[in-house]
């Protein structure tokens, strides 16, 4: 299945949205097209955290910052009744294990039999589960220079889409991509110079923390198809 192609614009992707219902509700509302979330298998629950655990402690780990950990977690379950049909999520498998991608596709099949979604993940292997399920956008992601150059020779055969960190975003990898029919969505997208940047090299689809960022690139879609109907400016 190809992701999601809006016409006139790029493809708006609300990064981690999905991790907070109240978040994913904005999402939602200002018409983004995917709302990501990150998903791990935690004692055979499907959690909905960037946050890692601290081995058998009762903490949560994002960089040097700890949380406690020993309150209620969100849960894939969670998201996806919250999502329902009005928002196509985008699920990042963060364990490493085919158990987790196995637990998501049964989530899906239980929660929205047959709605569209798309998955991501740096250990692109993790995709196999989903292969072959034409409601599954399928996006591999590459933070680094070595796992993009071990992706490239599946990218136009096996992968029709890219999730792609944005320090590895050049025009001539750009066009190469494109000339191969894959859709390239690239993170983190948070500021006016990066959004031009990323979409001047040809980029198709942005992953954004910034809402209103968001937003803009959702309206643009209506601006331009106002401008072409009233045949521009005076």
């Amino acid at each position: 299945m190809s992701c999601p192609r809006p016409e006139g614009r790029p493809i708006a992707i609300a990064h981690r949205a999905g991790n907070d219902l109240p978040r994913l509700d904005r999402a939602r509302a200002l018409g983004a097209d995917l709302a990501e979330l990150d998903v791990w298998l935690h004692r055979g629950r499907i959690e909905v955290r960037h946050a890692q655990t601290v081995g058998p402690l009762p903490l949560l780990r994002e960089r040097w910052r700890l949380s406690p950990g020993w309150g209620p977690r969100l849960e894939l379950d969670a998201v996806i009744e919250a999502a329902g049909r009005d928002v196509q999520l985008m699920v990042d498998l963060k364990s490493d294990t085919l158990a987790l991608s196995e637990a998501v596709v049964d989530a899906f099949e239980r929660g929205l039999p047959g709605a569209p979604y798309a998955v991501t993940t740096r250990e692109w292997w993790l995709l196999e589960p989903f292969e072959g399920r034409d409601h599954v956008c399928l996006l591999p992601s590459a933070a680094w220079p070595h796992e993009l150059a071990e992706l490239l020779p599946a990218l136009g055969e096996r992968f029709h889409a890219l999730s792609m960190h944005i320090t590895l975003v050049e025009p001539a990898l750009m066009s190469e991509l494109a000339g191969r029919g894959v859709s390239t969505c690239v993170w983190p997208v948070n500021t006016p110079e990066d959004l031009e940047r990323v979409l001047g090299a040809g980029a198709t689809g942005v992953n954004s923390d910034n809402l209103d960022l968001l937003a803009g690139v959702v309206e643009s879609a209506g601006a331009s198809r106002e401008s072409v109907a009233g045949g521009g400016p005076s």
